[in-house]
């Protein structure tokens, strides 16, 4: 047996096994970094165009959340836009007072689309899930005029209590703390208190957030079901995509994540 030949053929076997180990770290490389797989740098570009009776809607708010936080506007073609946007989970909102669109927003999943088009037309009220909540007025527990609608563009959480309601008792120990968690995001929490004093609860609870006087229930009557806490979430258009009785926090920030 040739000795020298089998040490010069196991020295090129070891040369070639480590050429096929760099060409493959470069062929990885190459694949991470070209934008088209491999857990690369892929963008993606949501739009679409917002118009009524087929009219062109300039300077409608489009609020982009879930996956960013993003806002923009249409231009005079009633288009709108976002760009260099990351592979994920997205929902777009339009938002402009007094007015409803169609459909009332948009979720995207990893791909970008181009049509994500709105119809808009004057806003009909309500106090249900899929409507667009009515607008109300209200003393605050400082006694100034809390307006509803001057919240338009902010996610809100609105939500009834009572000095008998043991459960939203034990919520408000925590109030304080969900709100300044979320509220540097565009969140607004609203409490509406349908028996008691709102003075009181702020300063029992340390809210800083508004706590609506509705002693005579006319709040209340619009929106009431069989029983509080009654947890009504809306989005940057006011649209009511949450109501249900009874607090369940983790089933309200899935909600947020979604919104904010």
């Amino acid at each position: 047996m040739n000795i020298k030949r089998i040490k010069a053929g196991r020295r090129l076997g070891i040369l070639g096994l480590i050429a096929c180990v760099a060409l493959s770290f470069a062929a990885c490389k190459s694949a991470a970094t070209d934008g088209t797989g491999g857990g690369g740098s892929t963008t993606i570009t949501l739009g679409g165009t917002i118009t009524q009776g087929g009219a062109a809607q300039a300077g409608v708010t489009v609020f982009l959340s879930w996956g960013a936080s993003k806002t923009t506007t249409t231009g005079a073609d009633g288009k709108y836009q976002f760009t260099n946007l990351a592979a994920g989970q997205y929902r777009i909102t339009p938002s402009r007072l007094g007015t409803a669109f169609s459909p009332s927003y948009y979720d995207a999943v990893s791909a970008t689309k181009s049509d994500a088009n709105f119809a808009a037309s004057a806003a009909a009220y309500g106090s249900e899930v899929n409507q667009i909540a009515a607008g109300f007025t209200a003393k605050d527990q400082k006694g100034n005029t809390f307006n509803f609608n001057d919240n338009h563009g902010n996610i809100i959480l609105m939500d009834f209590t009572a000095d008998w309601c043991v459960p939203c008792r034990a919520k408000a120990e925590h109030a304080e703390e969900f709100y300044q968690k979320y509220k540097a995001q565009g969140f607004t929490y609203v409490l509406v208190v349908i028996e008691g004093s709102p003075a009181s609860w702020a300063s029992t609870y340390g809210l800083t957030f508004p706590v609506l006087d509705d002693n005579t229930q006319k709040i209340y009557n619009i929106f009431r079901k069989s029983s509080i806490p009654l947890p009504h979430i809306l989005d940057r258009n006011m649209n009511i995509l949450y109501k249900v009785e009874g607090w369940n926090q983790a089933e309200v920030e899935d909600w947020l994540k979604k919104l904010l």
